[in-house]
């Protein structure tokens, strides 16, 4: 049975100190259909419950296979709802392969081999952002970056991109080659274009070995997880 949500706002007069309704404001919110209900919907839909068993918990809903390989009871999916809309995560395996990343090193630093030779100066690596893009808007994203990471895109909306540089020169006889470091607080996400056209993804906190997103809206719900549950199911 789906579930209907209504938002009611009510407004009063008191006069005298006795409260009088006014008037009465009943608004639909997510079409009769929430986020949660709707998700559970699809996945009976795609047939993944034929392959995974679901365990409910009062902060998740989480689903691992029937019959895992021995030692592996990991969840392959887990929902979870949240004030801002549902959260989903993802074993990063399952994952990684169909997300854009953007990388930066952010600084030099200094180490010594088990032998004692020289000193030798290895870049540290931060992640800046990995988004995953719809399908469904593909063309929305690409149209709408900037010129710069439109260049190094080259039209590909998945893998992993640094956004340092090499800055090269000659002084004489010598040629010479710098990698230009990339502060991560000059990083701007807005710089990517239309926000509606992918999503964010992060760590999950309660599940390490998984990355997560937050869907708002019933149309990018069913997108994600007519993608990524058949990705799961076909895993198997």
């Amino acid at each position: 049975m789906s579930k209907i949500i209504y938002d009611v706002i009510q407004r009063f007069e008191v006069e005298d100190g006795v409260p009088r309704l006014i008037s009465t404001n009943i608004q639909v919110i997510e079409g009769g259909e929430d986020l949660m209900s709707l998700a559970i919907s699809l996945l009976t839909q795609l047939g993944f419950y034929d392959k995974f068993e679901e365990n409910r918990t009062s902060q998740y809903i989480g689903y691992r296979l029937k019959n895992p390989v021995k030692g592996s009871k990991r969840y392959q999916l887990i929902l979870a709802q949240r004030k801002e809309g549902l959260c989903i995560s993802i074993p990063i395996n399952s994952f990684e392969s169909e997300l854009l990343e953007l990388y930066a090193g952010t600084s030099y630093y200094k180490t010594i081999d088990v032998y004692g030779d020289p000193d030798y100066e290895t870049i540290k690596y931060i992640t800046l952002a990995r988004l995953w893009i719809l399908s469904s808007k593909e063309d929305v994203f690409l149209s709408n970056l900037s010129p710069h990471y439109a260049e190094m895109f080259k039209g590909d909306i998945t893998g992993k991109f640094c956004l340092n540089y090499y800055a090269e020169g000659e002084e004489g006889n010598i040629s010479w080659k710098e990698i230009i470091l990339f502060p991560p607080e000059e990083f701007d996400i807005k710089a990517l274009g239309d926000s509606s056209s992918y999503l964010l993804v992060q760590e999950d906190k309660l599940f390490p070995y998984a990355w997560q997103v937050s869907i708002s809206s019933s149309e990018v719900l069913e997108e994600f997880l007519g993608h990524f549950a058949k990705i799961l199911m076909e895993a198997q």
